[in-house]
């Protein structure tokens, strides 16, 4: 995930408008991080914790060049297409039997739709984990 944000951001020139605060940015990327693990004892908080990121990211614009001309899109649209398209590719893919999950074994089923929640919330650490190292990148110098 990381290297295809990694050569999005290089092939389309991205640039974040208005992008929170790095380090609020962090702790919600590891509280979402954390929630994959511990959601199997202590209770799924992926809603609040995906309320909380559309609050924080709300202002947040992706600016991409595709082909000459600069384009702009909100940031928690950007996420959720993606999640989207990366739910879809997993519901081909199984619709042709590259792999299956448990409740497909007997028949074909649609991946369920919370997936997609699952997979937009894995672009948002993703992105946020790029994004905090291409700003310390761009803030520290290292003498040569």
């Amino acid at each position: 995930m990381g290297s295809y944000i990694i050569q999005a951001w290089r092939l389309l020139q991205l640039r974040v408008e208005h992008h929170p605060p790095y380090w609020m940015a962090g702790l919600v990327a590891t509280a979402l991080y954390l929630n994959f693990f511990t959601h199997h004892f202590i209770g799924d908080y992926r809603w609040y914790l995906a309320a909380a990121a559309l609050g924080l990211y709300a202002r947040a614009q992706v600016v991409f060049r595709p082909h000459r001309v600069d384009r702009r899109m909100p940031l928690s649209l950007a996420l959720v297409l993606i999640g989207f398209f990366i739910w879809l590719a997993e519901n081909i893919g199984t619709f042709f039997g590259l792999w299956a999950y448990p409740h497909q074994l007997g028949a074909w089923a649609a991946v369920h739709v919370t997936k997609w929640s699952a997979w937009s919330l894995l672009v948002l650490m993703s992105f946020t984990i790029v994004t905090n190292l291409k700003h310390i990148k761009a803030t520290v110098h290292v003498p040569a």
